[in-house]
């Protein structure tokens, strides 16, 4: 057995019983940056890897670069609070001679590796959306950017970005190609509470949350926006918007409100996938036949 992959299977069983978050156990970096994570092992795999594999919900590194918030990832600031809680990364998995911010608190000690966990608002949160970009996807990185490197995040603004098309009712919506410039001339200023999560639930394909509204906001469900993201606000049916950096965001008036966001396939992409399950049977009966 590998050094340390009893302890390291213990910690595995710990997060599993802890409640719904991210797990950050660092991440991969371009060749010109140097992170912890680059000589952290258990035997020759990386601890983020085989986390990944269990199926836990993790942050900081992916194997892929579908999704708009995937390019983004290197941006992540440890130093920074604000950017645990944007991504819900609310436990961190280390060796135990990394140094965090005190923010990041000690949860228990698993031979030589370390649990931590971040205090965040969970899957969800309230925010303000002052500013609305218009544009193209290649202008979507930079942007997005800028705003992570920002105050911004912090104050909890998060403008809304919509490609092609403006939509109607938004007031002198500005192009995404100027909204690095836009963005470093705003003023982060986080006004008065917006109100409180009460509850919240993390399903299979879905996310719901109860929540108590002091004022006009947008809720703030920390996963990449697509257009199937379906949103019903007390039962009734809820149009969705794209926040910065690509989040789902759902209006909502000041009062306690019950919110269920569920991810639903479009009909084609179902009618497809039962196309495919009823072509592997007639293939494998071909096969048969002519063998």
């Amino acid at each position: 057995m590998a050094e340390g992959a009893e302890e390291f299977s213990a910690l595995l069983e710990k997060l599993k019983q802890l409640p719904p978050g991210r797990v950050y156990a660092g991440q991969k970096l371009p060749s010109s940056r140097r992170h912890w994570s680059d000589n952290y092992y258990v035997g020759y795999l990386r601890p983020y890897a085989l986390l990944q594999a269990e199926g836990l919900d993790m942050m900081g590194h992916v194997y892929h670069s579908y999704s708009l918030n995937s390019d983004l990832l290197i941006d992540f600031d440890e130093r920074r609070r604000d950017h645990y809680n944007l991504y819900n990364a609310r436990y961190v998995v280390a060796p135990e001679s990394v140094k965090f911010s005190e923010f990041v608190i000690p949860h228990q000690q698993f031979g030589r590796h370390r649990l931590y966990e971040v205090d965040t608002t969970g899957y969800f949160d309230l925010a303000g959306t002052d500013m609305t970009f218009v544009g193209g996807k290649r202008d979507h990185c930079p942007a997005a950017s800028s705003w992570l490197d920002s105050d911004l995040p912090a104050t909890k603004q998060f403008p809304v970005v919509t490609f092609g098309d403006a939509p109607q009712g938004l007031e002198r919506p500005l192009p995404l190609s100027q909204a690095v410039d836009a963005i470093s001339e705003v003023k982060a200023v986080a006004g008065p509470s917006r109100g409180t999560m009460i509850s919240e639930e993390v399903g299979g394909n879905y996310f719901a949350a109860d929540v108590n509204v002091e004022r006009d906001s947008m809720l703030l469900l920390k996963a990449t926006y697509h257009p199937n993201w379906r949103a019903t606000v007390d039962g009734v049916k809820t149009d969705t918007v794209m926040l910065m950096p690509s989040f789902v965001g759902v209006p909502l008036t000041p009062g306690k409100h019950q919110v269920r966001i569920e991810y639903r396939p479009r009909r084609l992409r179902m009618i497809l996938l039962g196309l495919g399950m009823l072509t592997l049977p007639m293939i494998w009966i071909v096969e048969k036949k002519g063998a």
